[in-house]
C-alpha cells in the first residue's frame, strides 16, 4: 500500500501516518523528519535545510527529490510500501512525484486529505511546541506555514482529486476516530479491511 497524507500543519497527518504505518506494517517517510536527520549530520545540504524550516518556508525542490526517492524506492523494497508525510507539497512537485512513480512503479494508491479549522490547527501547533520544544511553531512561524499550505499545498487537493484517488476526512476529532474514518475509506477502496485496530 502506497498512500500520502495531505493535511495542514498540525492536522495530524504525523500521529496519523505512524499508526498506519505500525498497522500496516509499510515505511513512515516524513519528509521532516528526513531532513531533520540531514540537519543532525551537519552537511551543506542539512544547513540550507535548517534555513528554510526556521523560516517556516518549503525547502527547494533539488533538496527534496533525491532524498525522500530514495527513502521511497527503499521502503517498497524493504516492506512492500510506504506512507509519505509531508510530499508532495506543491503542484509542480505532484506531477514530477508522479512521472517518477511511473518510472519506478512507484504510484500512489491513494490519498488521505485531513481537514480541519483554522483555530484548531493553531492551537494544537501551539500546544505541541509547549509540550515537544519545538522552536519552529512561534505564532508567527505558525501563520506563515499555514498561509503557505494554503497557498502552495491545497491545491494537490483538487489534483488528487481529478485523479480519483483523494479521500477527505475530517480531523477535527480525536485521533482515533480520525483513525477509524481513514480505515473506513480506506476499506471503501479495498485497501484495509475495517477490522485493523489503530494503536496508540
Amino acid at each position: 500500500m502506497r498512500l500520502l497524507m495531505l493535511a495542514p500543519p498540525g492536522g495530524g497527518k504525523g500521529t496519523q501516518g505512524t499508526r498506519f504505518a505500525e498497522a500496516t506494517g509499510v515505511a513512515h517517510l516524513s519528509s521532516g523528519e528526513l531532513l531533520r536527520a540531514e540537519i543532525g549530520k551537519d552537511t551543506p545540504t542539512g544547513r540550507a535545510v535548517a534555513g528554510y524550516l526556521a523560516r517556516g518556508d518549503l525547502v527547494p525542490d533539488d533538496l527534496l527529490f533525491g532524498l525522500v526517492t530514495r527513502a521511497a524506492v527503499t521502503a517498497a523494497s524493504n516492506t512492500g510500501g510506504f506512507i509519505l508525510d509531508g510530499f508532495p507539497r506543491t503542484l509542480p512537485q505532484a506531477r514530477r512525484a508522479h512521472e517518477i512513480g511511473l518510472e519506478l512503479d512507484l504510484l500512489l494508491d491513494a490519498v488521505i486529505h485531513l481537514t480541519a479549522p483554522e483555530p484548531v490547527l493553531v492551537r494544537r501547533l501551539l500546544d505541541r511546541a509547549r509540550v515537544h520544544g519545538r522552536a519552529d511553531d512561534t505564532p508567527e512561524v505558525i501563520r506563515h506555514r499555514l498561509q503557505v499550505f494554503a497557498e502552495q499545498t491545497e491545491p494537490l487537493a483538487d489534483y488528487y482529486r481529478n485523479r480519483g484517488i483523494l479521500l477527505t476526512v475530517n480531523a477535527d476529532q480525536s485521533p482515533d476516530e480520525v483513525s477509524a474514518a481513514i480505515t473506513a475509506r480506506l476499506a471503501e477502496r479495498g485497501f484495509l479491511s475495517t477490522s485493523i485496530r489503530q494503536e496508540e
